[in-house]
């Protein structure tokens, strides 16, 4: 069976409902409101090797170098053969997830393509799981 991991803030939950409703096969979700990285630190992930994860982290944390370190020791104790991670609308938090990412050659998903109103959220999430769920 195919595993799957949605992890990370409220983009996460939105994420997770959206795909889970769309999605046969349902995604493990560690997913919380307001939640920052060193929360996200603290959680226990299920020991699974996963077929893909998608993480939004990083929309709830100061921009600096020490996100960079948190974000990267979150990947390391992930096993997925494939990491989308979801780019905050914030420039400086997603440049810092877009280059974790690339460490790791993970894929990224602009959170700027698709219509906020808050600039934190999606409007809708139904867009948001509709790309990640696309054929390769």
């Amino acid at each position: 069976m195919f595993e799957c991991l949605i992890l990370g803030d409220s983009i996460g939950l939105g994420t997770a409902r959206a795909v889970n409703a769309l999605y046969a096969a349902r995604c493990d979700v560690r997913a919380a409101e307001r939640a920052n990285a060193d929360q996200i630190l603290r959680w226990q992930i299920p020991p699974k090797r996963y077929g893909a994860s998608v993480f939004a982290i990083g929309s709830n944390d100061a921009a600096s170098p020490d996100l960079t370190k948190k974000l990267r020791n979150i990947r390391a104790r992930i096993i997925a053969r494939r990491v989308i991670w979801l780019l905050p609308y914030n420039r400086q938090r997603a440049s810092i997830v877009s280059s974790v990412a690339a460490t790791y050659n993970d894929e990224t998903l602009d959170l700027l393509r698709f219509p906020t109103r808050d600039q934190i959220h999606p409007s809708s999430y139904h867009l948001v799981a509709r790309a990640l769920l696309r054929p390769d």
